[in-house]
């Protein structure tokens, strides 16, 4: 019973430990570089964060989302109207050269319409995001708590 308990708990370990690998290791296709992407437990919409880092002289833009976990993945953002959040799909987020644009709660982020499935946390999945000049990029998501 002991060598069962022991492998449980070593199984357990490595599947944390991948699932903070795929959080941490960053995603990328030629000079911009996508890293830090998660999400939060969800049962019908989501929302995915992260951080894109476009190292190269020239501008880019992030232009469209996809995903298997959902009917629908659009890239929105959080506005103020009559002193409450409101959101909206962006067609294009611009991702100046030499910069980093964060995807936050309250901010930027990519909206996941229609949920699949429940999004629970550990769960893992993958998004994939596409600019105008770099192309598709795939990246994966970890579900984290809140």
């Amino acid at each position: 019973m002991k060598r069962f308990a022991l492998r449980a708990a070593s199984m357990a370990v490595s599947a944390l430990v991948t699932i903070a690998v795929l959080a941490a290791a960053p995603s990328s296709s030629g000079q911009i570089s996508v890293n830090g992407a998660y999400s939060r437990p969800a049962n019908d919409m989501g929302a995915v964060f992260l951080t894109i880092v476009n190292a190269g002289r020239s501008d880019d833009a992030l232009d469209a989302a996809r995903s298997d976990v959902a009917d629908a993945t659009e890239v929105h953002e959080t506005y103020q109207v009559d002193g409450g959040d409101a959101m909206r799909h962006v067609p294009s987020l611009a991702i100046p050269a030499g910069q980093s644009v964060v995807l936050k709660s309250g901010g930027y982020h990519i909206m996941l319409i229609g949920l699949k499935r429940d999004l629970r946390v550990g769960d893992t999945f993958t998004i994939g995001l596409h600019f105008a000049h770099a192309g598709w990029i795939d990246v994966p998501v970890v579900v984290k708590p809140f």
